[in-house]
């Protein structure tokens, strides 16, 4: 794969990095032609997009300080280098993006769940974008050994990933293709559940971490404890989160229902 674009001197430019920083451009344009001038305003925009990279630089590597063996400033280093982004948690990110929207909605007085409705289809099109190009590039995510004829073999990485060599799982493009595809269904879901905020967030939770549920039997690199059923850490997390999802996708359309019968 191809895990550096190319070097300036002593700047190294990573694919894994160019990669989220044309996602999230893209995805801030698409929200932006996209939005409702009745619920967001484009400066709202502005700011949530300062949000999510807040969220995946600092929220996600803070969160991620609550599962650290030690509390030390070196371990608070190594968590907000932006170097090892690619080694930050899906759902440590996802924490701090929804604390910090959720503060955000509070201070402004936007409804929480219409302005996270809006942005969730948007969203994990930016994720399945990052997993596709950005993670296979660099090879994070990688999958277990395989002898399937869509098996892919990496080359040496900087930062160790893969065996070199070796054909494995492309897990990152089974996350990533999935998750894209999610995001048009999302799309299309939009207007039927309009008048029952918070469903289409429990859809898209509910899609996104199912799917990471079933992907993560075929990784190579989860390494976490196994507290429970022969489930690793993260495994049982998103399990929880799918069913949350689901939950709330149902409670959202009964509330709604409730409402106007």
């Amino acid at each position: 794969m191809y895990p550096i674009l190319g070097r300036l001197g002593d700047l190294t430019f990573y694919t894994y990095g160019f990669v989220m920083m044309l996602s999230l451009f893209l995805v801030h344009f698409l929200a932006v032609r996209g939005r409702d001038p009745e619920l967001l305003e484009r400066n709202h925009l502005g700011d949530i997009s300062f949000l999510v990279v807040f969220s995946i630089w600092f929220g996600g590597g803070l969160l991620s300080m609550l599962f650290a063996p030690d509390l030390s400033w070196s371990t608070l280093r190594t968590n907000l280098d932006p170097t090892r982004l690619q080694n930050m948690g899906t759902m440590a990110i996802t924490g701090a993006f929804t604390l910090s929207l959720w503060g955000y909605c509070l201070w402004k007085r936007l409804p929480f769940w219409r302005v996270l409705d809006f942005l969730m289809p948007y969203f994990i099109l930016g994720y399945g974008l990052q997993r596709t190009f950005g993670c296979f590039s660099a090879g994070c995510c990688h999958g277990v050994t395989t002898e399937m004829p869509w098996g892919v073999v990496f080359g040496p990485t900087p930062w160790g990933g893969p065996p070199p060599g070796i054909k494995i799982h492309p897990t990152q493009l089974y996350m990533g293709l999935a998750a894209i595809a999610s995001s048009r269904w999302l799309l299309g879901q939009r207007l039927r559940l309009k008048e029952a905020p918070g469903s289409l967030t429990g859809l898209a939770i509910a899609a996104l971490f199912g799917v990471y549920f079933l992907v993560s039997f075929w990784r190579a690199d989860l390494k976490g404890s196994v507290p429970l059923w022969g489930l690793e850490i993260s495994q049982l997390f998103s399990g929880a989160l799918t069913v949350l999802g689901g939950g709330l996708w149902r409670v959202s359309v009964w509330r709604a229902r409730l409402r106007n019968p």
